[in-house]
Parts: C-alpha cells; structure tokens; sequence
C-alpha cells in the first residue's frame, strides 16, 4: 500500500475498517467488573452502530484486557472509532496498540485482519511523510510494533520511505530512542508478548538504525 502526500491512503484504510466492523458488539452478556465502566457505558458496547465518546473509545482500548469478558469482541466494537483516535494523535497510543495486540487481531477473519493492517500501514507511511505528524514517529513507530507483537513491516516500510522528511523522522528517533539505544531495554512499553520476544525485537531494531546510521 502506498501513502499519497494528502492521506488519501489513510482515509480510505479509515473507512475500510469503519466498513468491516459496521454492526459489531460486545458480546451480549459482557458486564465488565462494573468499576471502571458503568452500565450504560457497557450497554452502549452492547449495541450497534451507536457513536461512542472518544473517551469510552480510548478507555476501553487502553483497559486491562483480562478486565473483559470476551476482549476481542470488545476491541471489534470500538475499532471504528479508534482507529480514527489513533490517526489523529493519542499520547498513550501504545497502550490502546495493546488492546489490539491482545485482541489477536492478525489470527481473526482475512478481511478483518486485513482491514487492521491496511490501518497501520497506512498510518504508519503517512506518518512518515508528515512533517509534522500528530505525534512523533517514534510514538507511531513504538504503537504498530506493539499492535503487531513484530518490527519487520514497520522497518521493511521504513526502509522504502528516503525522502526528506521520513530522513528527519529517523534522526528525531534517533535521538528520542539514545538511552534505550545504550542499553537493552526496548521503548515498547506495552509489548504484549515475552520478554525475550521484546528483547530480540528491540536488538532487530538497534541492528537496523546502526545500518540507516552507517549510511548515512
């Protein structure tokens, strides 16, 4: 997939997921522990094609995933209007990233996997061709490792973006990344996984900027 410099590719990823999980619910009995949510908040999780408020959008999506009862189903819900939380710029964006990750969404149906991945793609290459993105690369960057539990897509696109702008986000990260590129310890802080799967991931990643550093 490749991002055109208006977002095109983003928008129309957008609308692919908003048209896949059209209708989705929590499952019918999902009560939450009744804490953190109340119950109209979960009624509404119950209900299709209702809009949901940002905020229940990312409260969900950043909540424990053993909170829920049926936590797939949950994400499935919102993911409509997350991805769109999420491309317009969220602090925590890898800790809803984690709600993706535990929702196993890479092993559901092809054409919702494929719907989540044509998202992170494209979020991903716009945010590399953005001057000044929403939030900063590293962030984008550290939010699609965490959904996908992998760094190979993002440095394989990573690796194709040479114009200016992806050249200055690489040097911002750089930069952002110095104390963790001095130790062993990862900047994915959500990694939902092993931690020697992070581990490894994070040395893939060291490997790769030592070789953009060297080419440079």
């Amino acid at each position: 997939m490749v991002t055109s410099p208006d977002g095109s590719v983003l928008v129309t990823a957008i609308a692919r997921v908003a048209k896949t999980f059209d209708g989705m619910t929590a499952q019918a009995n999902e009560a939450g522990c009744g804490r953190c949510f109340d119950e109209g908040e979960v009624e509404l999780l119950r209900t299709p094609g209702i809009p949901l408020a940002a905020d229940l959008v990312r409260r969900v999506a950043q909540k424990d995933p053993f909170h829920w009862d049926n936590q797939p189903a949950i994400i499935r819900r919102v993911l409509p209007q997350l991805v769109v939380v999420l491309s317009e710029g969220e602090a925590e964006s890898d800790l809803m990233a984690r709600g993706l990750a535990a929702a196993g969404w890479s092993r559901w149906p092809s054409e919702q996997a494929g719907a989540v991945a044509g998202f992170l793609d494209a979020w991903w290459a716009q945010t590399l061709r953005t001057k000044s993105p929403p939030i900063l690369a590293c962030a984008v960057f550290e939010s699609c490792v965490t959904a996908s539990s992998s760094v190979a897509p993002w440095l394989a696109r990573w690796e194709t973006e040479t114009g200016p702008v992806a050249r200055r986000h690489l040097a911002d990260s750089l930069d952002w990344w110095r104390e963790e590129l001095a130790s062993d310890d990862s900047p994915f802080t959500w990694w939902w996984g092993t931690a020697a799967e992070e581990r490894a991931a994070w040395q893939e990643v060291k490997h790769w900027l030592a070789g953009q550093a060297r080419a440079t």
